[in-house]
């Protein structure tokens, strides 16, 4: 009779092997985790990052300023919400995604609460003047509502542009380990 091994005389030449399919099995997963995290950060989270930083600047400038409807026309102030509405499409974070889309109805909000551009009064003497006068302080009354809706506004987009930039950081944190 032929004397049989015992199982553990065999075991070194398969610990190599075994060692090879945890790493393999480990480095697929780590890589399934991460592509999931790179497409929740979705593409130029760097321009996204600026974009809320001059975001919340503009919302700096609504709160300080009392801009009117002429205001928001100029520049990329027009296209902002667009712009986050674009980000968010790019984005898988549910809750990136949420804040960005807030923000971009938020704005939108801010500017139809924006009283029309000022009409220059006319020095038309008399009763005419009293006239555009009492006109214009009826119209300064409704404007000074439409700028506290806005004032109040855009408030609450600074804590949305906040928790944005906040998740922002910790996608950042979980993909690229940036502190």
């Amino acid at each position: 009779m032929v004397a049989a091994d015992p199982w553990w005389a065999d075991w070194p030449k398969f610990v190599p092997g075994w060692l090879a399919f945890v790493w393999t099995l480990g480095a697929g997963t780590r890589k399934v985790w991460l592509r999931r995290h790179h497409l929740a950060l979705g593409p130029e989270s760097e321009e996204l990052r600026k974009q809320l930083t001059e975001f919340r600047a503009l919302l700096d400038e609504v709160t300080s300023g009392h801009p009117r409807s002429d205001w928001f026309m100029h520049g990329d102030r027009r296209e902002i919400s667009q712009a986050l509405r674009d980000a968010a499409e790019r984005r898988d974070d549910l809750a990136l995604k949420l804040s960005l889309d807030r923000l971009a109805d938020a704005w939108d909000q801010i500017f139809a609460l924006a009283p029309p551009p000022r009409t220059k009064l006319r020095f038309l003497g008399g009763v005419e003047e009293v006239r555009q006068q009492r006109g214009s302080a009826i119209q300064d009354a409704r404007d000074l509502e439409c700028i506290h809706q806005m004032t109040e506004l855009a408030r609450t987009a600074k804590l949305d542009v906040q928790s944005a930039l906040s998740r922002l950081n910790e996608l950042e944190r979980k993909t690229h380990g940036r502190g």
